[in-house]
């Protein structure tokens, strides 16, 4: 088992998946997505036969009136 930072540490080689929970809350909010995109470029195997998982993630929006939150938070 290996242990650190995927941009310190070095496998010798390619890896057939990669599996991280990179997203923390609102996809984003932890910023490991460069990480695992270093990872998938510099250890994912390059015959389009590597996956990632999970491979995708959406994010949903909605438009909401929040005046009275705003008033109290930032008045």
């Amino acid at each position: 088992m290996i242990h650190g930072r995927i941009e310190e540490v070095e496998i010798l080689e390619e890896v057939d998946v990669i599996v991280s929970e990179w997203m923390g809350f609102y996809l984003l909010h932890e910023s490991m997505l460069d990480s695992v995109v270093f990872a998938r470029d510099k250890y994912l195997r390059k015959d389009q036969k590597g996956m990632m998982l999970p491979s995708k993630a959406k994010i949903y929006t909605a438009p909401c009136s929040m005046e009275e939150h705003w008033k109290d938070k930032v008045s």
